[in-house]
């Protein structure tokens, strides 16, 4: 994933706000995209478990159904409930709703920047695991 502000705080002008707010939007493009997989990881996954017969692979295809289950089904959700909220503090920063507080929105957008980058990590570890693991059954 390509991240629109920099990956270090050691800079003289920060990112502008409406840099912000595109990737704040990628990120929520990302994360339809994640979910979009997560759905065909679970077919996969209904495809395979009709050829198991060991305990142990059994045991396999519960820990893939059970990450699926918390990536989409709460942390993804999460995600997006969160940056949702975050854009919606933009809009009226812009529009002078409430009082303008910069900095704080920087902060948050950079736990934010946080959790995503962290998450694709973790999502792309879960699909090498899943497809090395699936390759056998196909």
């Amino acid at each position: 994933m390509n991240l629109l502000s920099p990956a270090t705080t050691n800079y003289l002008l920060e990112v502008s706000m409406e840099n912000l707010h595109q990737e704040s939007n990628a990120w929520l493009t990302e994360i339809e995209f994640w979910k979009a997989e997560l759905a065909f990881y679970q077919k996969l996954l209904e495809k395979i478990s009709v050829k198991l017969t060991s305990v142990e692979d059994k045991k396999k295809i519960d820990h893939f159904q059970n990450l699926i289950i918390y990536f989409g089904g709460e942390l993804l959700d999460q995600y997006e409930h969160d940056i949702r909220e975050h854009e919606k503090y933009l809009g009226q920063m812009v529009q002078d709703k409430v009082p303008v507080n910069e900095q704080l929105y920087r902060e948050i957008h950079k736990k934010y920047q946080a959790q995503i980058t962290a998450f694709d990590l973790d999502f792309k570890a879960y699909r090498q695991e899943l497809f090395s693991y699936a390759e056998k059954f196909i």
